[in-house]
């Protein structure tokens, strides 16, 4: 072998050895690829356990709460027909306006007659329903119940308890806060009932145009119900009025009559309970 051939052997083991050594470090790479994805499902799979752990913590006390405060259900009369309508008023009241139960908003509101609605003189006009309905208590403690909304609270009869005379629960602190309905909170023992009512509406053109929608809804009230401060709970409970109770009078443009058939066109609908804990602490605090 001369000089040359040496060299040219040398440089062929030399490029060998480089190739091996590339080879090696690839595989380790990959390894350490491998042990990195490995250390980040076993990280992942903690966590969720981690998690899990806090929701089952989370979910046994709650349950523990629900057996021990206030829980409210809320039934609904249909709305009262026909609606109520007020040439001075275009809108749900807002801010300081006069409220739907003040005595001179309902002597200004007579009920919507059997005949034609014209637009546009009696688009603007606020027509609104009176809706009655009952909220009982079938918890173990105390709530603190209001309207958030155009609603009091009054006594009387409903068809939905027969037989019984409904009385005002109690007044917060035994006294009304402000010369309004508004924001008033009443108490709500264990195994009582309450009657309620309010007032949902909108302009006459509005119930016009929700007579081609697929889920018409014309207004809505929440009834909160506050238990203790011990256990921080807030029910909120959503009550709508929902309907097309205006049709379009045929070959008359611009003309529209209240439904022939309200039972069928206006109902209302109690939302489930929302149920807010107050007490509880969010996740990283």
């Amino acid at each position: 072998m001369n000089l040359e051939d040496a060299a040219n052997l040398g440089t062929a083991l030399a490029a060998v050895a480089t190739l091996a050594l590339v080879g090696f470090g690839v595989r380790q790479l990959i390894a350490l690829q491998k042990q990195v994805e490995l250390g980040q499902q076993a990280t992942d799979a903690a966590v969720t356990a981690a998690e899990a752990a806090q929701r089952a913590v989370l979910e046994t006390a709650r349950a523990r709460i629900d057996e021990q405060v206030a829980r409210v259900v809320v039934i609904s009369e249909d709305p009262q027909w026909p609606p109520l309508r007020n040439p001075l008023i275009s809108s749900m009241p807002a801010g300081d306006e006069a409220r739907l139960f003040d005595s001179l908003t309902l002597h200004g509101s007579p009920e919507v007659e059997n005949g034609d609605l014209i637009f546009p003189q009696d688009a603007s006009q606020l027509m609104w329903f009176v809706v009655r309905g009952i909220v009982t208590n079938e918890g173990r403690s105390t709530a603190r119940i209001r309207l958030d909304g155009e609603g009091r609270f009054i006594e009387g009869a409903s068809p939905l308890i027969p037989g019984e005379h409904v009385e005002i629960p109690p007044v917060v602190g035994g006294w009304r806060g402000n010369s309004s309905y508004l924001f008033t909170e009443h108490l709500l023992r264990p195994g009582k009932s309450a009657l309620f009512e309010w007032a949902a509406g909108c302009a006459v053109a509005e119930w016009a145009e929700l007579h081609d929608q697929p889920t018409p809804a014309g207004g809505c009230i929440y009834l909160k119900a506050f238990d203790s401060a011990e256990h921080g709970v807030v029910d909120s409970v959503k009550v709508e009025v929902q309907g097309r109770p205006l049709q379009p009078v045929p070959q008359r443009t611009g003309h529209w009559a209240l439904s022939s058939t309200p039972h069928m066109h206006i109902g209302v609908v109690v939302w489930p309970t929302q149920r807010e804990y107050r007490g509880e602490v969010s996740p990283g605090e």
